[in-house]
């Protein structure tokens, strides 16, 4: 596995430290799951724009057609397929397959 992916790994997976923090200080589902959707976004962001053109290509492609756009689902999307709050937040702090377009 390449390192960059390693990393970004790392960092998502880092999330459910976040999560945690987050219970800690009184943070109730709703407002853990948006903040971690969020931060979620944003390290997809950044790393894709660290991803080699022609494998960016590929994870949006197959994230297009999973979720009919290139950033993946929203998280109104995921509340309304029926996702908890706990789910969102579990989601968040898991990463996808790679590589992505198996």
């Amino acid at each position: 596995m390449p390192a960059l992916r390693r990393d970004y790994e790392a960092q998502v997976r880092a999330l459910t430290d976040r999560a945690e923090a987050l219970r800690a200080e009184g943070k109730d589902p709703e407002a853990i799951a948006r903040l971690l959707h969020a931060e979620r976004l944003a390290l997809s962001a950044r790393f894709k724009a660290l991803t080699p053109q022609a494998i960016r290509a590929q994870i949006e492609a197959r994230t297009r057609a999973t979720y009919g756009n290139p950033d993946g689902p929203g998280i109104d999307d995921l509340r309304a397929a029926g996702k908890s709050w706990e789910q969102i937040i579990l989601g968040a702090c898991r990463p996808g397959r790679f590589p992505p377009w198996e």
